[in-house]
């Protein structure tokens, strides 16, 4: 039977500066003349010093929304409406101390513990283009809109370098054909002075992955980096990102689709569905010991080596619930397949920290204390979970 704490904890205290990035009951709202879409509802999590936090979910869950409100660029109408989101330099003097040079606005925004509050900042403000490319920078899903079309990828890349690190072009131009060989581009001084759209989808993303990483950011924030890559460039890129945080100790958020790479990189995983985080956990954790039901459905519907010819995979049954609408209780309740009648449907749940080496944290009723006791002893080492061998496979 897993053991779990009396009290339903949420993550540690915002003041923990062993982490480069905490969120604290992040909400996130896009209204419009249908309703209110609350994208994010609560969220946290920390980013630890030097580690690979993967974001794993559905689509329509929030992993993009996340990451582009520690960058403070979500798109208009939506809103930061609650919480905080707190950033910790990763050596040396302190985030606020940085961001006093460029803006007096970055006093409403310290913290007691040297950090600063992102969601005080102004989008726009000197401290958060301070910010951006230099300490957090972010790899996008979608290259051809991210790029500009009228500018070479060279002189894109080269902007944030003269912006963040040097004034000599000389030698920001030789930074951006060396970041370009990085990312696994053939002839890199040509690629340096190409458009974007003279170069294929996989180029493209890898010159955004050049971007990103050529001012060595402390944060590195990959949404589906790798998604139009093959799988040699792939495996380049994720060899790069090791490289980087070995050498720097950089942290990366990494959201995918793909636990093939959470279970290469990653150090630690965030499960999230329709805006709140499920399950938080060690990579092992996620892939060996799984608590959620939906972790544990997510993990089922991968193909497997070794299963039988033509049989099916595994489907998480229904589909996400309408963005407009709420769902009362627990918001995974109505596709679950341990669904408790009166309790999962009218009970949000807390957060419980199982009892374990590592933090282990899950928002079910399976865990609780009070109700479901019973029925997490009997749920815990089911023999459909993944076994050792299912990470490697995956």
């Amino acid at each position: 039977m897993t053991t779990a704490s009396t009290a339903t904890p949420a993550a540690p205290a915002t003041g923990d500066t062993d982490s480069i990035i905490s969120v604290r009951d992040l909400q996130v709202e896009f209204p419009s003349a249908l309703g209110v879409v609350r994208a994010l509802n609560g969220v946290n999590f920390e980013i630890p010093r030097g580690k690979v936090i993967g974001i794993v979910g559905e689509s329509g869950c929030g992993k993009s929304v996340t990451a582009r409100a520690i960058m403070q660029i979500i798109e208009h109408p939506g809103k930061i409406t609650e919480g905080t989101i707190e950033f910790h330099r990763p050596k040396g003097e302190s985030a606020s101390q940085m961001l006093s040079e460029v803006s007096s606005e970055v006093d409403v925004a310290k913290t007691d513990s040297g950090g600063i509050d992102i969601t005080k900042l102004g989008p726009r403000s000197d401290a958060m283009r301070a910010l951006r490319g230099a300490e957090i920078a972010m790899i996008f899903q979608e290259p051809m809109t991210s790029l500009n079309p009228v500018y070479t990828v060279g002189s894109q890349i080269e902007e944030a370098i003269l912006l963040h690190q040097t004034s000599d072009k000389r030698q920001a131009k030789e930074q951006a054909v060396d970041m370009l060989r990085q990312v696994g581009m053939p002839n890199p001084e040509r690629i340096a002075d190409s458009y974007p759209h003279e170069l294929s989808g996989g180029m493209r993303q890898r010159a955004m992955i050049a971007m990103a990483l050529s001012c060595h950011p402390a944060l590195l924030i990959a949404d589906e980096p790798t998604t139009a890559l093959d799988v040699t460039t792939e495996a380049q890129i994720l060899a790069l990102m090791r490289k980087l945080k070995a050498e720097i100790g950089m942290s990366i958020m990494f959201i995918t689709h793909n636990m093939g790479v959470v279970a290469q990189l990653c150090d630690e995983v965030i499960v999230m569905y329709l805006g709140r985080v499920v399950e938080r956990a060690s990579v092992d954790d996620i892939f060996y010991a799984p608590k959620h039901p939906y972790t544990r459905s997510l993990l089922r519907s991968i193909p497997r080596i070794g299963s039988a010819e033509h049989s099916k995979l595994e489907t998480i049954k229904g589909s996400i619930p309408d963005p407009y609408s709420r769902v009362s209780g627990c918001t995974f309740h109505p596709r679950c397949p341990d669904f408790m009648p009166g309790v999962c449907d009218t009970v949000i749940p807390e957060e419980t920290l199982l009892a374990g080496p590592t933090t282990h944290g899950v928002r079910c009723h399976l865990y609780d204390d009070e109700v479901g006791s019973t029925k997490a002893s009997s749920s815990d080492g089911a023999t459909d979970q993944p076994t050792s061998a299912s990470r490697t496979e995956a």
